[in-house]
């Protein structure tokens, strides 16, 4: 299949468009122990053990700031500041407003930013590390280069944990689009000081 790149809409507006589905139809996390039944399912016995030590390569903290770059309602966040230790500073960014109001509601020591699924709206080496979650599926093939750059400037680390499809394709379910990819060639490929996590 030959793409027209010229008709796809710009990453601006792409990620503005699609801004009001994922605070109205996205089927969010209410609490951590559905995460850790998703984790069950797919094969952890003891996820928040194997999710605390693959931080342990990073640790201690010279900044003890993290951010979770597609943070949802916060629920990770939580745990891994709280795996950390009990001076961390956590912050978060979503696309989705709604989840950033429940997040900020329920976790007020930490900060929250709506993003704008492009940028990440902090100084360059502001964090430790950048949690990645379940979330480069949702970001278009030619946006990614942009959004690494971005992960790999505001901190050293990376902690990214994806399904990994082996090879390119986009896959839509109930009005969603999945660009899934080979992650682990592309996490080794735009990653040099990071916790690479493929599954």
């Amino acid at each position: 299949m030959i793409i027209n790149m010229a008709s796809l809409p710009s990453a601006a507006a792409y990620y503005t468009q699609i801004k009001s589905k994922w605070a109205s139809d996205y089927p969010s996390s209410e609490d951590i122990e559905s995460i850790w039944g998703f984790y069950n399912e797919c094969g952890y016995d003891d996820p928040q053990s194997t999710l605390k030590s693959m931080l342990d390569p990073i640790t201690p903290l010279k900044t003890k700031r993290i951010l979770d770059y597609g943070c949802d309602k916060g629920l990770m966040l939580d745990f891994f500041c709280k795996a950390l230790d009990a001076d961390t500073k956590g912050y978060g960014v979503d696309i989705n407003d709604e989840a950033i109001k429940t997040a900020k509601r329920r976790f007020p020591r930490f900060s929250f930013q709506v993003g704008d699924g492009l940028t990440i709206p902090y100084d360059d080496k502001y964090f430790d590390v950048v949690l990645v979650m379940a979330t480069m599926k949702h970001v278009r093939y030619e946006d990614r280069d942009a959004i690494y750059a971005e992960i790999n400037r505001v901190a050293d680390h990376a902690l990214v944990i994806e399904a990994d499809e082996k090879e390119q394709n986009v896959q839509e379910m109930m009005g969603w689009k999945f660009y899934n990819s080979n992650f682990a060639e592309e996490f080794d490929k735009n990653f040099d000081a990071c916790v690479k996590v493929v599954r």
